[in-house]
């Protein structure tokens, strides 16, 4: 399987995340959903993508709205919780598509998921609703802080949804398909504990070299020197790495990494940035909690529901998306963090404050793991190529942060939107700019 880099302001080198083309596409003849409800018979084994994913949309931004007051969990966690969400959302609907297949033969150590009965009739909204409700309270309950009332708003908007469906198909459909997504649910959560993830690093010793890598918090914090050895979504991501650093390091103020550290003590410095960078800064920021902002990856998560409802994409085009975005999630961080302790690049506030200004700041707090490469771009990256794959490098909206009384952002393109969101990076002053040339990889 081929792995694509795309070209992006901070890691032009970024690993994508290889896309699995072509295994969900297909037609299937459907039944008409205007037939009368006149026999238990009735088949309603749809083609999913007749149905409608505005649900799917509500779920997501249901959830993010409960969780917007709680305390953010850390990135990471977040974007795997939601990887393994999206591929459980798509396994919940895909019995219902003629072609597609299920993704348990295709991603690492997947085991088989359950079956549905395809003699009898199955309405797949239905499923995929128990699936997200089942989903949500299994993955954010404690790690990021979903509470009890939390719980029973899930459980509220269930019923809501299952109430409506009740309209397209009798009781006995319903509750089996509501039985098949809750056991797609308990499958994908079962295989998830298994997948080695931990944010931890006991035990780790920094290497010590010209450049190396020093925490910059107090009290020192160090995260995720192990997250590496997660399981991913893809075999190639076992052991995939970033390209070597393109920019050596080095102090002499000649140097082109000296040059690229002045460049980030000009834009990303609390006294020198530019309104306009550090709203930019702030805008992709995420760092969660009250009157901040959502937490990862719901910002992700957020643009791309707008270009799915954009689209008008149907309840099995949006789960497709929703899976692929989901394995940029979870195999992006597995790559980019084994290369951060890998190549152990130091931050520019450590670099600046050594070599040009010992009291300067950023506008954004480095967090607690090497510079190299992105983490932002790591999950921005693959996901907008997802989006760029099934609809073009199209014209999006991101509205994610209205409720601050901030407008809307209007993007000519997808990959406008991305290279704003790297480039915010260095506006932030926690990224140097690094250039690799273009080049594809086996």
């Amino acid at each position: 399987m081929k792995l694509l880099f795309f070209r992006n302001i901070i890691n032009v080198k970024l690993f994508i995340i290889p896309l699995l083309a072509g295994v969900m596409y297909g037609c299937q003849k459907t039944d008409s959903l205007s037939e009368p409800l006149s026999s238990k018979s009735i088949n309603l084994s749809l083609n999913s993508n007749d149905e409608s994913a505005d649900f799917v949309h509500q779920w997501y931004k249901f959830m993010a709205g409960i969780q917007l007051p709680n305390p953010a969990a850390a990135p990471p966690i977040n974007f795997r919780n939601f990887a393994y969400i999206g591929v459980g959302l798509f396994e919940s609907v895909q019995p219902g598509i003629n072609g597609g297949s299920s993704f348990s033969p295709k991603l690492y150590q997947m085991p088989a998921m359950p079956k549905p009965d395809m003699s009898k009739d199955y309405l797949w909204s239905a499923s995929a609703n128990a699936a997200m409700a089942s989903m949500f309270k299994l993955f954010l309950t404690g790690s990021t802080g979903l509470t009890n009332a939390n719980r029973t708003s899930v459980d509220s908007l269930e019923a809501a949804n299952y109430s409506r469906f009740q309209s397209l198909a009798y009781a006995d459909v319903l509750q089996r398909s509501q039985a098949f997504g809750r056991s797609i649910a308990a499958a994908i959560y079962n295989w998830s504990t298994t997948d080695n993830f931990t944010l931890a690093s006991d035990g780790w010793v920094p290497p010590v070299f010209p450049g190396s890598w020093v925490p910059t918090s107090n009290p020192p914090a160090i995260v995720g020197a192990y997250l590496g050895n997660s399981r991913p979504f893809l075999k190639y991501s076992l052991k995939a790495l970033a390209p070597p650093i393109p920019i050596p390091y080095s102090t002499d103020p000649a140097s082109q990494f000296y040059q690229a550290a002045r460049e980030v003590y000009d834009l990303g410095g609390t006294t020198s940035a530019t309104t306009a960078n550090a709203a930019t800064a702030r805008w992709w920021a995420d760092a969660g909690g009250p009157g901040v902002g959502y937490p990862a990856p719901y910002h992700l998560i957020f643009i791309a529901t707008n270009v799915l409802e954009d689209h008008n994409a149907g309840l099995w085009k949006a789960a497709e998306v929703y899976a692929k975005t989901g394995m940029g999630m979870k195999d992006g961080p597995i790559i980019t963090f084994r290369s951060k302790y890998h190549y152990n690049l130091l931050r520019p506030i450590t670099y600046i404050r050594q070599n040009i200004n010992s009291t300067w700041n950023s506008i954004l707090p480095s967090p607690g793991y090497p510079d190299y490469t992105s983490g932002l771009v790591s999950n921005f990256g693959p996901a907008i190529q997802v989006l760029i794959r099934e609809f073009g490098d199209v014209a999006v909206t991101d509205d994610s942060y209205t409720w601050r009384g901030l407008p809307a952002r209007q993007y000519s393109s997808l990959s406008i939107l991305l290279k704003e969101a790297s480039d915010s990076r260095i506006y932030a002053g926690i990224h140097y700019r690094q250039r690799h040339a273009h080049r594809g990889g086996a």
